[in-house]
């Protein structure tokens, strides 16, 4: 049986939310990229940001390239989900290759998806919490 990963609590220790990325990895990874499964990475993304702590390399790495045979440029709903776990989860390498495909998007709804993320995020994807202050 399959985590539903929407169900699962609001803040999680980044050592348990390690194992939830690597049940997503063994249960997606061999299977058609889809925007179901992109909604349960999400869930998880979305948690790990939370944790104000990036990513383990390996699994940071398994995301990126998963991310990146995800991307569909002529869907706006599977690049928004896609931009906001690259987003949440500081993944320069997909973020940098969707931002190189801007280009030759035909959608011009993907476009400024692609142009707004550009904007908004290009100097930070490489600087993980890097405008947070110690107290």
């Amino acid at each position: 049986m399959y985590t539903d990963y929407k169900t699962l609590p609001d803040f999680l220790k980044p050592t348990d939310l390690e194992g939830y990325f690597n049940e997503f990895l063994n249960q997606y990874s061999n299977k058609p990229r889809s925007l179901k499964a992109l909604k349960q990475l999400y869930e998880l993304s979305y948690r790990q940001w939370d944790t104000y702590e990036v990513l383990a390399p390996e699994i940071s790495q398994k995301i990126n390239e998963y991310i990146v045979s995800s991307v569909n440029l002529n869907s706006y709903d599977i690049m928004d989900t896609i931009i906001s776990i690259v987003e949440n989860l500081f993944l320069k390498d997909a973020f940098d290759y969707i931002i190189s495909k801007k280009d030759s998007v035909a959608s011009s709804s993907v476009r400024r998806l692609i142009s707004e993320a550009q904007e908004e995020y290009s100097e930070s994807i490489s600087n993980p919490y890097g405008d947070l202050v110690d107290f």
